[in-house]
């Protein structure tokens, strides 16, 4: 399971009602968050592992029909432990949650200061933690 913390909300609820309300969610969109694409490449990729998965097996499972040298076949169990270790992880579920912005203001993309970011990450923990909670009850 992964949780992404949208800084910045592809999804509003109302539409902006006044110049600076545009703005607002014009900066979101540009800013917006772009796993989208990444978790579409992480299906792919696994998509790919499982192949490999397949055609190792077989290999495995008929070595002493293939007539494979022995260096051919300690590198390809190296490549293939390889992989499946660095990229064997498949991305099953994923919760975005939107941060919340009780007072949008013009500047508050600039704004950096420590407690700002202390917040921002404290918020998006429980927010968190609350998806992880409601999951377990399933």
């Amino acid at each position: 399971m992964i949780c992404l913390v949208e800084n910045y909300p592809q999804r509003i609820y109302s539409l902006p009602e006044n110049l600076p309300d545009v703005y607002h969610r014009a900066r979101d969109i540009m800013f917006s968050d772009k796993s989208k694409h990444n978790v579409r490449m992480s299906k792919v990729v696994s998509m790919y592992l499982n192949y490999m998965e397949e055609i190792y097996q077989i290999v495995e499972n008929n070595i002493d029909k293939l007539q494979l040298d022995e260096k051919q076949l300690k590198r390809i169990r190296r490549k293939y432990r390889k992989y499946k270790q660095e990229h064997g992880d498949e991305i099953k579920e994923i919760y975005y949650i939107t941060r919340d912005e009780a007072h949008p203001h013009l500047y508050e993309n600039a704004d950096f200061s420590p407690a700002t970011i202390k917040n921002a990450i404290r918020e998006g923990e429980e927010k968190a933690n609350m998806v992880i909670q409601n999951n377990k009850r399933r």
